[in-house]
């Protein structure tokens, strides 16, 4: 955990300039800036379960310069986690993981091309991974089993400003990880296109993919989505499904997940979500949860949710308090 802090005291020296949180330090004339984000969480379990952590500990390098522009971060997940009741235990893992590290060069208005490790771009909560900037504490399992978070390769975006707000995605990658141990699923080959239709309040996006892990497995996924906006709510819908060569290993995962601004930074938060894992150990559950989150400034954030399970044991209480600087 020292290096990682060391690189952020080295980069809060880089620059005398008027500092604005959430958006890093310049570093003088450079094309950088140089910022990170820290999340620290609480969870207690129906079942006598409590864990208090360090969630994420990172550091962000990012800029640009004319058509070109560039992002690295890296990560240390969950460094510290402290549970008792049900479990009495310590743990510590001070492992520096390269989340994401791509560069991005515009060709034109309408044509971007994204090369090395970046969030899938499919549906629209793989495009918020930061904590601070989410609407919610925790991540819907739609998020881990249909897909892999992230994707090492190239990104092809097009979007047809004149032909009614169409934007194409495309991704291809034929290579190892560029970290292979920062990924929800480890895969070496990855292919997928995407279409999103964007209007002034509703989108929809719909993503197919392919994927094969590290051991072999080959896996398609299919993804439809939808997020409707206006000034005092926000909708926001996906279901997406997984199958191998021979069977439907996530026949379903879906959830709904709706934001009322109450008044200014203040947010009323609830999710329903449902799905079912059809490999390994078996796993079909319905969840819902009802959140409440506190933006003091947009980078600060306090979160309290509560879930509910089919699996009743596993209702739980989280609470947690994420900064970007």
């Amino acid at each position: 955990m020292r290096s990682l802090w060391g690189l952020l005291v080295a980069a809060l020296m880089l620059s005398a300039q008027e500092y604005q949180l959430g958006q890093g330090i310049k570093a003088g004339s450079l094309p950088l800036y140089i910022g990170g984000y820290v999340t620290v969480d609480y969870l207690e379990r129906r079942d006598n379960y409590h864990r208090a952590r360090l969630d994420d500990v990172a550091l962000i390098a990012y800029g640009a310069q004319e058509r070109l522009s560039y992002l690295v971060e890296l990560e240390m997940k969950e460094p510290y986690i402290k549970e008792w009741g049900k479990i009495d235990r310590t743990r510590t893992d001070e492992h520096v993981s390269i989340e994401r590290a791509y560069a991005d060069y515009a060709f034109s208005d309408n044509f971007e091309a994204r090369i090395g490790k970046f969030n899938t771009p499919v549906g629209y909560w793989s495009q918020t991974p930061i904590n601070v900037l989410r609407d919610a504490a925790s991540n819907p399992y739609f998020a881990y089993i249909v897909y892999p978070r992230y994707t090492t390769g190239v990104q092809l975006g097009y979007e047809d400003h004149l032909g009614g707000g169409n934007a194409y995605t495309a991704i291809l990658q034929n290579n190892d990880d560029l970290d292979d141990k920062y990924n929800n699923i480890f895969t070496d080959r990855h292919y997928g296109v995407g279409i999103e239709r964007q209007g002034d309040r509703l989108s929809c996006k719909g993503n197919i993919g392919h994927f094969r892990t590290t051991t072999g497995d080959s896996f398609y996924y299919f993804l439809m989505a939808m997020q409707y906006e206006e000034e005092q709510y926000k909708l926001t819908a996906e279901f997406g499904a997984r199958r191998s060569e021979t069977t439907w290993t996530v026949p379903y995962a879906f959830y709904l997940q709706g934001v009322y601004h109450l008044r200014p930074r203040h947010d009323l938060i609830g999710r329903f979500e449902t799905y079912k894992i059809d490999e390994g150990a078996y796993r079909q559950e319905e969840i819902g949860m009802v959140g409440y989150t506190y933006r003091p400034v947009y980078p600060v954030t306090f979160k309290a949710e509560y879930q509910w399970h089919s699996y009743i044991n596993e209702n739980q209480l989280l609470l947690s308090f994420a900064v970007l600087f």
